[in-house]
Protein backbone atom coordinates (compact mmCIF):
# COMPACT_ATOMS: atom_id res chain seq x y z
CA UNK A 1 0.00 0.00 0.00
CA UNK A 2 1.18 3.75 -1.14
CA UNK A 3 0.26 6.77 0.95
CA UNK A 4 -0.54 8.24 -2.59
CA UNK A 5 -3.39 6.17 -2.83
CA UNK A 6 -6.58 6.18 -0.96
CA UNK A 7 -7.02 3.41 1.50
CA UNK A 8 -9.97 1.82 0.63
CA UNK A 9 -10.42 -0.15 4.44
CA UNK A 10 -14.27 -0.17 6.31
CA UNK A 11 -14.65 2.39 8.00
CA UNK A 12 -11.48 4.92 7.09
CA UNK A 13 -10.64 8.15 4.92
CA UNK A 14 -7.58 10.04 4.41
CA UNK A 15 -5.32 13.26 3.90
CA UNK A 16 -2.54 14.74 2.84
CA UNK A 17 -0.58 17.85 3.14
CA UNK A 18 2.60 18.89 1.95
CA UNK A 19 3.77 21.95 4.91
CA UNK A 20 6.15 24.42 4.88
CA UNK A 21 8.01 26.31 7.52
CA UNK A 22 11.31 28.77 8.39
CA UNK A 23 13.21 25.48 8.56
CA UNK A 24 11.80 23.21 5.84
CA UNK A 25 9.24 21.31 4.24
CA UNK A 26 7.65 18.53 5.64
CA UNK A 27 4.50 16.02 5.23
CA UNK A 28 1.14 15.69 7.29
CA UNK A 29 -1.07 12.79 7.22
CA UNK A 30 -4.55 11.96 8.78
CA UNK A 31 -5.99 8.97 8.85
CA UNK A 32 -10.15 9.08 10.40
CA UNK A 33 -11.21 5.79 10.71
CA UNK A 34 -14.38 4.65 12.65
CA UNK A 35 -14.43 2.60 16.62
CA UNK A 36 -14.95 -0.42 14.50
CA UNK A 37 -12.28 -3.25 15.17
CA UNK A 38 -12.37 -3.75 11.42
CA UNK A 39 -10.77 -0.85 11.06
CA UNK A 40 -7.70 -1.44 13.21
CA UNK A 41 -6.24 -2.90 9.75
CA UNK A 42 -6.09 0.27 8.05
CA UNK A 43 -4.55 2.32 11.04
CA UNK A 44 -1.78 -0.16 11.15
CA UNK A 45 -1.30 -0.12 7.31
CA UNK A 46 -1.39 3.48 7.65
CA UNK A 47 1.15 3.52 10.49
CA UNK A 48 3.52 1.33 9.08
CA UNK A 49 3.62 3.17 5.64
CA UNK A 50 4.41 6.73 7.62
CA UNK A 51 7.44 4.81 9.07
CA UNK A 52 8.80 3.26 6.57
CA UNK A 53 9.87 6.69 5.28
CA UNK A 54 12.69 7.67 7.80
CA UNK A 55 15.70 7.36 8.83
CA UNK A 56 14.66 5.14 11.85
CA UNK A 57 16.42 1.71 13.11
CA UNK A 58 14.07 -1.04 12.11
CA UNK A 59 14.04 -2.07 15.57
CA UNK A 60 12.67 2.07 16.23
CA UNK A 61 10.32 2.04 13.77
CA UNK A 62 8.75 -1.71 15.10
CA UNK A 63 8.53 -0.17 18.62
CA UNK A 64 7.04 3.21 17.44
CA UNK A 65 4.51 1.55 15.39
CA UNK A 66 3.20 -0.55 18.55
CA UNK A 67 2.88 2.07 20.78
CA UNK A 68 1.11 3.99 18.25
CA UNK A 69 -1.04 0.86 17.88
CA UNK A 70 -1.64 0.55 21.13
CA UNK A 71 -3.11 4.22 21.68
CA UNK A 72 -5.33 3.36 18.60
CA UNK A 73 -6.25 -0.05 20.18
CA UNK A 74 -7.07 1.71 22.99
CA UNK A 75 -9.09 4.59 21.54
CA UNK A 76 -10.79 1.98 19.71
CA UNK A 77 -12.04 0.36 22.61
CA UNK A 78 -12.53 2.57 25.64
CA UNK A 79 -13.14 6.41 23.84
CA UNK A 80 -16.98 5.55 23.08
CA UNK A 81 -19.83 3.95 24.96
CA UNK A 82 -20.61 0.34 24.38
CA UNK A 83 -22.67 0.50 21.16
CA UNK A 84 -21.97 3.46 20.24
CA UNK A 85 -19.99 4.81 16.78
CA UNK A 86 -17.50 7.06 16.88
CA UNK A 87 -14.28 8.33 14.83
CA UNK A 88 -10.79 8.12 15.92
CA UNK A 89 -8.26 10.67 14.23
CA UNK A 90 -5.02 9.26 13.36
CA UNK A 91 -2.35 12.51 12.27
CA UNK A 92 0.99 12.41 11.67
CA UNK A 93 3.30 15.86 11.25
CA UNK A 94 6.83 15.04 10.29
CA UNK A 95 10.13 17.10 9.38
CA UNK A 96 13.57 16.53 8.71
CA UNK A 97 13.82 15.95 12.20
CA UNK A 98 11.19 15.27 14.26
CA UNK A 99 7.96 12.80 13.28
CA UNK A 100 4.63 13.29 15.83
CA UNK A 101 1.79 11.34 16.03
CA UNK A 102 -1.98 12.36 17.26
CA UNK A 103 -4.25 9.37 18.25
CA UNK A 104 -7.26 11.60 18.70
CA UNK A 105 -11.00 10.56 19.90
CA UNK A 106 -14.02 12.10 20.52
CA UNK A 107 -15.56 10.36 23.27
CA UNK A 108 -16.00 9.96 27.01
CA UNK A 109 -14.69 12.63 29.07
CA UNK A 110 -11.10 10.90 31.09
CA UNK A 111 -9.69 12.11 34.19
CA UNK A 112 -6.83 13.20 32.20
CA UNK A 113 -4.28 14.12 34.76
CA UNK A 114 -4.70 10.98 36.37
CA UNK A 115 -3.73 9.19 32.58
CA UNK A 116 -1.19 11.90 32.13
CA UNK A 117 0.79 10.35 36.16
CA UNK A 118 0.12 7.32 35.31
CA UNK A 119 2.10 7.13 31.61
CA UNK A 120 4.74 8.87 33.57
CA UNK A 121 5.44 6.30 36.56
CA UNK A 122 9.12 6.33 37.99
CA UNK A 123 8.45 2.41 38.36
CA UNK A 124 8.97 0.81 34.37
CA UNK A 125 6.92 -2.22 35.71
CA UNK A 126 4.09 0.41 36.20
CA UNK A 127 4.00 2.74 33.46
CA UNK A 128 2.61 -0.12 31.09
CA UNK A 129 -0.65 -0.08 33.27
CA UNK A 130 -1.78 2.72 30.57
CA UNK A 131 -1.45 1.14 27.32
CA UNK A 132 -0.07 -1.92 27.90
CA UNK A 133 3.52 -0.93 27.57
CA UNK A 134 6.56 1.06 28.61
CA UNK A 135 6.99 4.08 26.26
CA UNK A 136 10.33 5.02 27.84
CA UNK A 137 12.85 3.34 25.06
CA UNK A 138 9.95 3.55 22.01
CA UNK A 139 9.46 7.53 21.94
CA UNK A 140 11.09 10.58 23.12
CA UNK A 141 8.22 12.35 24.41
CA UNK A 142 4.57 11.01 25.26
CA UNK A 143 1.39 13.59 26.59
CA UNK A 144 -2.34 13.12 26.62
CA UNK A 145 -4.38 16.22 26.03
CA UNK A 146 -7.50 16.87 27.40
CA UNK A 147 -10.55 18.21 25.33
CA UNK A 148 -13.01 18.07 27.96
CA UNK A 149 -16.39 16.66 26.90
CA UNK A 150 -15.12 16.99 23.28
CA UNK A 151 -12.53 13.69 23.93
CA UNK A 152 -8.75 13.30 24.69
CA UNK A 153 -5.70 12.79 22.50
CA UNK A 154 -2.33 11.25 23.11
CA UNK A 155 0.57 12.80 21.44
CA UNK A 156 3.34 10.39 20.26
CA UNK A 157 7.20 12.87 19.74
CA UNK A 158 10.09 10.80 18.31
CA UNK A 159 13.30 12.67 17.08
CA UNK A 160 14.74 10.89 13.75
CA UNK A 161 18.51 11.67 15.41
CA UNK A 162 19.04 8.71 17.90
CA UNK A 163 22.65 9.23 18.17
CA UNK A 164 23.67 10.67 21.45
CA UNK A 165 27.42 12.21 21.33
CA UNK A 166 28.78 8.85 23.12
CA UNK A 167 27.90 6.89 20.23
CA UNK A 168 28.64 10.05 17.64
CA UNK A 169 31.20 8.86 15.24
CA UNK A 170 32.20 12.51 15.70
CA UNK A 171 32.37 12.12 19.80
CA UNK A 172 36.23 12.79 19.99
CA UNK A 173 37.47 12.64 23.21
CA UNK A 174 34.74 12.60 26.07
CA UNK A 175 37.04 12.20 29.23
CA UNK A 176 35.95 14.61 32.44
CA UNK A 177 37.17 17.96 32.99
CA UNK A 178 39.50 18.18 35.54
CA UNK A 179 38.80 20.81 38.00
CA UNK A 180 42.46 22.14 38.10
CA UNK A 181 43.92 21.83 34.78
CA UNK A 182 47.06 24.11 33.83
CA UNK A 183 45.22 26.78 32.24
CA UNK A 184 45.71 27.56 28.69
CA UNK A 185 47.52 30.46 27.62
CA UNK A 186 46.23 33.92 27.35
CA UNK A 187 44.30 34.30 23.91
CA UNK A 188 41.71 36.57 22.25
CA UNK A 189 38.39 34.76 22.87
CA UNK A 190 35.51 35.38 20.06
CA UNK A 191 31.92 35.04 22.04
CA UNK A 192 29.35 34.07 18.95
CA UNK A 193 25.98 32.21 17.89
CA UNK A 194 27.15 28.59 17.61
CA UNK A 195 27.32 27.55 13.88
CA UNK A 196 25.21 24.63 12.81
CA UNK A 197 28.01 22.14 12.58
CA UNK A 198 29.35 23.06 16.09
CA UNK A 199 26.66 21.25 17.53
CA UNK A 200 28.84 18.23 18.32
CA UNK A 201 31.56 20.20 20.06
CA UNK A 202 28.70 21.77 22.63
CA UNK A 203 27.47 17.85 23.41
CA UNK A 204 30.76 17.20 23.98
CA UNK A 205 31.25 20.68 26.23
CA UNK A 206 28.06 19.22 27.78
CA UNK A 207 28.81 15.84 28.43
CA UNK A 208 32.84 16.61 29.76
CA UNK A 209 31.32 18.86 32.42
CA UNK A 210 28.78 17.13 33.58
CA UNK A 211 28.82 13.41 32.61
CA UNK A 212 25.08 12.01 31.81
CA UNK A 213 23.68 13.63 34.70
CA UNK A 214 22.45 16.92 32.94
CA UNK A 215 18.37 17.21 33.34
CA UNK A 216 17.95 18.16 29.88
CA UNK A 217 18.75 14.92 27.80
CA UNK A 218 18.81 16.94 24.11
CA UNK A 219 22.02 18.62 25.19
CA UNK A 220 23.66 14.97 24.52
CA UNK A 221 22.29 14.86 20.77
CA UNK A 222 24.80 17.10 18.52
CA UNK A 223 21.61 16.55 15.66
CA UNK A 224 19.05 17.89 18.35
CA UNK A 225 21.24 20.94 19.36
CA UNK A 226 21.57 21.93 15.62
CA UNK A 227 17.85 21.51 14.98
CA UNK A 228 16.55 23.26 18.27
CA UNK A 229 18.62 26.29 17.01
CA UNK A 230 17.69 26.10 13.48
CA UNK A 231 13.45 26.43 14.93
CA UNK A 232 14.38 28.87 17.32
CA UNK A 233 13.42 27.12 20.55
CA UNK A 234 16.93 27.18 21.96
CA UNK A 235 19.75 29.91 21.01
CA UNK A 236 23.39 28.95 21.70
CA UNK A 237 26.16 31.15 22.49
CA UNK A 238 29.72 29.98 22.29
CA UNK A 239 33.21 31.15 23.42
CA UNK A 240 35.51 29.98 20.78
CA UNK A 241 39.70 30.10 21.65
CA UNK A 242 42.08 31.37 19.01
CA UNK A 243 42.04 28.52 17.40
CA UNK A 244 38.50 28.29 16.86
CA UNK A 245 37.59 25.78 18.98
CA UNK A 246 34.67 26.04 21.10
CA UNK A 247 35.37 26.45 24.72
CA UNK A 248 32.32 27.36 26.39
CA UNK A 249 28.43 27.76 25.89
CA UNK A 250 25.27 29.07 27.20
CA UNK A 251 21.59 29.12 25.92
CA UNK A 252 18.41 30.46 25.63
CA UNK A 253 15.24 28.09 26.14
CA UNK A 254 11.92 29.50 25.45
CA UNK A 255 9.99 26.68 27.62
CA UNK A 256 7.11 28.64 29.21
CA UNK A 257 3.89 29.45 27.89
CA UNK A 258 4.36 32.95 28.66
CA UNK A 259 6.76 35.88 26.94
CA UNK A 260 10.05 35.02 28.72
CA UNK A 261 12.99 33.25 28.08
CA UNK A 262 15.32 30.97 30.16
CA UNK A 263 19.09 30.86 30.65
CA UNK A 264 21.17 28.27 30.95
CA UNK A 265 23.16 24.77 29.70
CA UNK A 266 26.74 27.09 30.83
CA UNK A 267 29.57 25.48 30.73
CA UNK A 268 33.21 26.70 30.65
CA UNK A 269 36.06 24.77 29.93
CA UNK A 270 37.86 24.63 33.50
CA UNK A 271 41.40 25.29 31.74
CA UNK A 272 39.85 28.51 29.96
CA UNK A 273 37.91 29.73 33.36
CA UNK A 274 38.90 33.10 35.29
CA UNK A 275 38.63 34.89 32.07
CA UNK A 276 34.97 36.17 32.29
CA UNK A 277 33.71 33.66 29.68
CA UNK A 278 30.50 33.21 31.40
CA UNK A 279 29.53 36.87 31.73
CA UNK A 280 30.51 37.53 28.32
CA UNK A 281 28.49 34.69 26.38
CA UNK A 282 25.58 35.78 29.07
CA UNK A 283 25.19 39.37 27.86
CA UNK A 284 25.41 38.18 24.43
CA UNK A 285 22.61 36.19 25.19
CA UNK A 286 20.63 39.48 27.09
CA UNK A 287 20.81 41.44 23.97
CA UNK A 288 19.68 38.79 21.93
CA UNK A 289 16.78 38.25 24.35
CA UNK A 290 15.86 42.07 24.60
CA UNK A 291 15.16 41.89 20.36
CA UNK A 292 13.17 39.43 20.85
CA UNK A 293 9.93 40.91 22.02
CA UNK A 294 9.45 39.37 25.82
CA UNK A 295 9.13 40.97 29.11
CA UNK A 296 11.80 38.48 30.64
CA UNK A 297 14.55 36.65 31.38
CA UNK A 298 15.10 33.90 34.34
CA UNK A 299 17.54 31.79 35.66
CA UNK A 300 17.23 29.08 38.69
CA UNK A 301 20.55 29.56 40.77
CA UNK A 302 21.53 26.60 42.85
CA UNK A 303 22.37 27.34 46.06
CA UNK A 304 24.85 24.73 46.52
CA UNK A 305 26.90 27.32 45.92
CA UNK A 306 26.55 30.88 45.07
CA UNK A 307 28.38 31.35 42.05
CA UNK A 308 25.15 31.62 39.69
CA UNK A 309 23.65 33.68 42.28
CA UNK A 310 26.42 36.17 41.75
CA UNK A 311 26.09 36.00 37.79
CA UNK A 312 22.52 36.81 38.25
CA UNK A 313 22.97 39.32 40.76
CA UNK A 314 25.62 41.07 38.26
CA UNK A 315 23.92 41.32 35.50
CA UNK A 316 20.82 43.04 37.34
CA UNK A 317 18.54 40.22 37.56
CA UNK A 318 16.23 40.32 41.09
CA UNK A 319 15.08 37.16 43.29
CA UNK A 320 10.92 36.35 42.58
CA UNK A 321 11.07 32.85 43.88
CA UNK A 322 12.56 29.97 46.18
CA UNK A 323 12.45 26.60 44.61
CA UNK A 324 12.98 24.68 47.40
CA UNK A 325 14.13 20.91 46.56
CA UNK A 326 13.26 21.34 42.98
CA UNK A 327 16.23 19.24 42.11
CA UNK A 328 17.03 15.48 43.13
CA UNK A 329 20.21 15.34 45.86
CA UNK A 330 21.30 12.31 43.21
CA UNK A 331 22.76 15.70 41.14
CA UNK A 332 26.75 15.96 40.75
CA UNK A 333 28.26 19.55 40.94
CA UNK A 334 31.82 19.73 39.90
CA UNK A 335 34.68 21.16 41.90
CA UNK A 336 32.08 21.00 44.93
CA UNK A 337 33.45 19.46 47.99
CA UNK A 338 30.27 17.50 48.35
CA UNK A 339 29.30 16.55 45.38
CA UNK A 340 26.81 14.17 46.34
CA UNK A 341 24.09 16.26 48.03
CA UNK A 342 22.53 15.41 51.60
CA UNK A 343 18.93 17.04 50.06
CA UNK A 344 17.21 18.15 47.70
CA UNK A 345 18.69 21.06 45.81
CA UNK A 346 16.66 24.45 46.46
CA UNK A 347 17.11 26.65 43.84
CA UNK A 348 16.58 30.59 43.49
CA UNK A 349 14.80 31.98 40.25
CA UNK A 350 16.01 35.27 39.32
CA UNK A 351 14.28 37.07 37.02
CA UNK A 352 15.68 39.74 34.53
CA UNK A 353 13.32 42.28 33.31
CA UNK A 354 13.54 43.10 29.24
CA UNK A 355 11.02 45.71 28.81
CA UNK A 356 9.88 48.19 31.75
CA UNK A 357 6.87 46.43 34.18
CA UNK A 358 3.69 47.99 33.89
CA UNK A 359 1.43 47.81 37.24
CA UNK A 360 -0.70 45.00 37.23
CA UNK A 361 -3.23 44.01 39.50
CA UNK A 362 -2.83 40.82 41.56
CA UNK A 363 -5.15 38.39 43.86
CA UNK A 364 -2.88 37.27 46.50
CA UNK A 365 -3.75 35.41 49.62
CA UNK A 366 -4.03 37.93 52.73
CA UNK A 367 -1.16 35.51 54.68
CA UNK A 368 1.16 35.94 52.25
CA UNK A 369 0.53 39.53 50.48
CA UNK A 370 2.79 41.30 52.72
CA UNK A 371 5.72 39.07 51.38
CA UNK A 372 4.19 39.05 47.44
CA UNK A 373 4.62 42.69 47.54
CA UNK A 374 7.90 42.78 49.10
CA UNK A 375 9.29 40.37 46.01
CA UNK A 376 7.51 42.72 43.65
CA UNK A 377 9.22 46.14 44.97
CA UNK A 378 12.33 43.80 45.05
CA UNK A 379 11.38 43.07 40.82
CA UNK A 380 10.55 47.13 40.84
CA UNK A 381 7.55 46.08 39.51
CA UNK A 382 4.43 48.11 40.33
CA UNK A 383 1.37 46.23 41.79
CA UNK A 384 -1.73 46.66 43.43
CA UNK A 385 -4.36 44.24 44.59
CA UNK A 386 -7.51 43.20 44.22
CA UNK A 387 -10.78 41.64 46.34
CA UNK A 388 -10.62 37.64 45.87
CA UNK A 389 -13.70 36.16 44.72
CA UNK A 390 -15.12 32.22 45.45
CA UNK A 391 -14.18 30.31 42.19
CA UNK A 392 -16.58 29.66 39.64
CA UNK A 393 -17.01 27.18 36.52
CA UNK A 394 -14.34 25.44 35.27
CA UNK A 395 -10.90 25.48 35.92
CA UNK A 396 -8.02 23.76 33.67
CA UNK A 397 -5.01 22.10 34.69
CA UNK A 398 -1.69 21.15 33.34
CA UNK A 399 0.31 18.56 34.86
CA UNK A 400 4.19 18.41 33.93
CA UNK A 401 6.29 15.14 35.61
CA UNK A 402 9.86 14.79 35.45
CA UNK A 403 10.08 11.27 36.58
CA UNK A 404 14.14 11.17 36.73
CA UNK A 405 14.06 14.35 39.05
CA UNK A 406 10.93 13.14 40.88
CA UNK A 407 9.66 16.92 40.62
CA UNK A 408 6.22 17.74 39.24
CA UNK A 409 4.43 20.96 38.22
CA UNK A 410 0.61 21.61 38.25
CA UNK A 411 -0.32 25.15 36.58
CA UNK A 412 -3.79 26.35 37.14
CA UNK A 413 -4.58 28.40 34.18
CA UNK A 414 -7.92 29.18 34.69
CA UNK A 415 -9.30 28.71 38.59
CA UNK A 416 -12.75 27.13 38.58
CA UNK A 417 -14.79 25.55 40.92
CA UNK A 418 -13.31 22.24 40.56
CA UNK A 419 -9.92 23.48 40.61
CA UNK A 420 -8.75 22.76 44.45
CA UNK A 421 -10.39 18.72 44.45
CA UNK A 422 -8.49 18.20 40.50
CA UNK A 423 -5.34 20.08 42.21
CA UNK A 424 -5.58 17.70 45.59
CA UNK A 425 -6.41 14.79 43.34
CA UNK A 426 -3.37 14.73 40.79
CA UNK A 427 -0.92 15.99 43.74
CA UNK A 428 -2.28 12.40 45.21
CA UNK A 429 -1.64 10.46 41.97
CA UNK A 430 1.87 12.54 42.11
CA UNK A 431 3.36 11.30 45.14
CA UNK A 432 1.74 8.08 46.21
CA UNK A 433 1.55 6.36 42.37
CA UNK A 434 4.81 8.16 40.90
CA UNK A 435 6.67 9.07 43.86
CA UNK A 436 7.07 12.20 43.12
CA UNK A 437 9.10 13.62 46.15
CA UNK A 438 8.53 17.73 44.93
CA UNK A 439 4.86 18.86 43.53
CA UNK A 440 5.26 22.66 42.71
CA UNK A 441 1.15 23.84 42.11
CA UNK A 442 1.04 27.15 40.25
CA UNK A 443 -1.95 29.39 40.34
CA UNK A 444 -2.78 32.62 38.10
CA UNK A 445 -2.08 35.88 40.13
CA UNK A 446 -4.57 37.44 37.55
CA UNK A 447 -7.59 35.43 38.62
CA UNK A 448 -9.87 36.78 41.88
CA UNK A 449 -10.14 32.77 42.50
CA UNK A 450 -6.61 32.29 43.09
CA UNK A 451 -6.76 33.27 47.26
CA UNK A 452 -9.15 30.33 48.34
CA UNK A 453 -7.42 27.73 46.28
CA UNK A 454 -4.31 28.75 47.92
CA UNK A 455 -5.66 28.54 51.21
CA UNK A 456 -6.85 24.95 50.23
CA UNK A 457 -3.64 23.83 48.96
CA UNK A 458 -2.31 24.09 52.32
CA UNK A 459 -4.79 21.47 53.78
CA UNK A 460 -2.68 19.43 51.33
CA UNK A 461 1.30 20.71 52.87
CA UNK A 462 1.86 22.82 50.47
CA UNK A 463 3.08 25.89 51.14
CA UNK A 464 4.43 29.56 49.98
CA UNK A 465 7.81 29.89 47.89
CA UNK A 466 7.18 32.59 45.13
CA UNK A 467 5.80 34.20 42.04
CA UNK A 468 7.13 34.14 38.68
CA UNK A 469 6.70 36.73 36.94
CA UNK A 470 4.36 36.01 33.36
CA UNK A 471 5.48 32.46 33.36
CA UNK A 472 2.31 32.42 31.91
CA UNK A 473 0.72 33.94 28.76
CA UNK A 474 -2.50 35.31 31.43
CA UNK A 475 0.79 37.11 33.24
CA UNK A 476 2.03 35.94 36.74
CA UNK A 477 1.90 32.97 38.55
CA UNK A 478 1.55 32.57 42.64
CA UNK A 479 3.54 29.27 43.07
CA UNK A 480 3.87 26.94 46.03
CA UNK A 481 5.46 23.26 46.79
CA UNK A 482 4.77 20.00 48.39
CA UNK A 483 7.58 18.57 50.06
CA UNK A 484 7.81 15.02 51.39
CA UNK A 485 11.54 15.39 52.21
CA UNK A 486 12.86 17.42 55.35
CA UNK A 487 15.11 20.49 53.73
CA UNK A 488 17.97 21.86 56.20
CA UNK A 489 18.00 25.80 55.66
CA UNK A 490 22.06 25.39 56.66
CA UNK A 491 22.67 23.14 53.38
CA UNK A 492 20.81 26.23 51.33
CA UNK A 493 24.10 28.33 50.95
CA UNK A 494 22.72 32.19 50.30
CA UNK A 495 24.25 35.04 48.33
CA UNK A 496 22.16 38.29 48.89
CA UNK A 497 19.91 39.53 52.30
CA UNK A 498 16.40 39.25 50.40
CA UNK A 499 17.04 35.21 49.67
CA UNK A 500 18.08 34.67 52.90
CA UNK A 501 14.67 36.32 54.10
CA UNK A 502 12.52 34.67 51.28
CA UNK A 503 14.27 30.63 51.86
CA UNK A 504 13.55 31.85 55.91
CA UNK A 505 10.04 32.57 55.10
CA UNK A 506 8.98 29.39 52.72
CA UNK A 507 11.29 27.16 55.59
CA UNK A 508 9.19 28.84 58.12
CA UNK A 509 5.67 28.34 56.16
CA UNK A 510 6.09 24.98 55.77
CA UNK A 511 6.55 24.06 59.26
CA UNK A 512 3.11 26.13 59.73
CA UNK A 513 1.40 24.31 57.25
CA UNK A 514 2.94 20.76 58.53
CA UNK A 515 1.84 21.86 62.22
CA UNK A 516 -1.68 22.68 61.02
CA UNK A 517 -1.85 19.28 59.41
CA UNK A 518 -1.11 17.01 62.99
Amino acid sequence: MSLIRKINTFGTSMKKTHFKNNTGSGLEFELKITNDLRALAAAESFSHEVLRHNALSTVARHGLQNLVMAAVKDATTHAYPAGESGSILIATLQDDHQLTFTIRDYGLPQDVQKLEVALHQVTPTLRPQVLGLDFVHLADEVHWINYGPDGKALKIIKWLHETPITEHEQRGDLHPFTEAPPLAPEQDYQIRRMLADEAVQVSQLIYKAYGSSYFNRDVYYPERVARLNENGQVISFVAADASGNLVGHYALEKNQTGPVIEGGQAVVDPAHRGRKLLERMKEAAIQTAKQLNLMGMYGDAVTVHTFTQKSNIEHGAKLACANLGISPKSENFHGIEQSVQTQRVTCLLYFLWLQTPIVRTVYAPSRHKEAIARLYENLNCPVTFGESQTPQGHGELRTRLDAAAQTAFLRTEVIGADSIAAIRHAKRELVEKSHAEAVFAELPLIDPGTPAVAAALEKEGFFFCGITPHFSAGGDLLRFVYLSDELASSAIHIQEEIARWLVDYCLADRLRVMAAQE
